[in-house]
């Protein structure tokens, strides 16, 4: 999900002026390297895919909470805890609305079969529906995506435009200022 946005993050930061100076020192990286390898086991194992993506989850915490210094980490955290709650409630897999996942051009079977390693169908019966993938967004990558996604991608997004020496402030997002504050 976040590949593209970081994409674009950085070519906007680019087109903005901003360069790469030093990479960050985040701390206890490894916490997201084991997130990543947990989601990438439920992806082999969809039988246990909520049991990792439930874990992976964890570890992504406490990366977030050992970085938290980045004031766009925090927006991120935001995002993360949208999902998780999503997630926890159900059974370890986020609830997708199959209306509009069929404006995807992907195959939904493994989804409505219940063998996707991370989505289940929304039900009337799932809990915390708002929070589930109900937004549909179309760009390159197209996607079904939630609140928490959305601050994620923001966090995201910011944290890009921190780290190369362009921030941008929420209030100058929400005056449409385009221009870069200091540090």
């Amino acid at each position: 999900m976040l590949l593209d946005v970081i994409c674009l993050s950085f070519l906007v930061a680019l087109l903005r002026g901003g360069k790469i100076r030093e990479f960050p020192k985040f701390n206890k990286i490894w916490l997201l390297g084991v997130s990543i390898a947990l989601q990438l086991c439920s992806a082999l194992i969809p039988s246990w895919g909520g049991v990792f993506i439930s874990v992976a989850y964890v570890f992504i915490l406490g990366f977030l909470f050992h970085n938290r210094r980045f004031e766009d980490m925090r927006i991120f955290m935001v995002g993360w805890f949208l999902n998780a709650i999503a997630i926890w409630t159900n059974g370890g897999k986020m609830p997708l609305d199959l209306e509009q996942a069929k404006k995807l051009p992907y195959d939904l079977a493994p989804v409505m079969n219940g063998t996707n390693f991370k989505h289940s169908v929304l039900t009337e019966s799932s809990n915390f529906p708002f929070l589930t993938d109900v937004i549909y967004m179309p760009s390159i990558i197209p996607r079904v995506i939630s609140i928490g996604d959305i601050f994620i991608m923001l966090g995201a997004f910011l944290l890009v435009q921190r780290l190369m020496n362009k921030p941008i402030s929420l209030l100058q997002l929400r005056e449409g200022k385009s221009y870069a504050t200091k540090n």
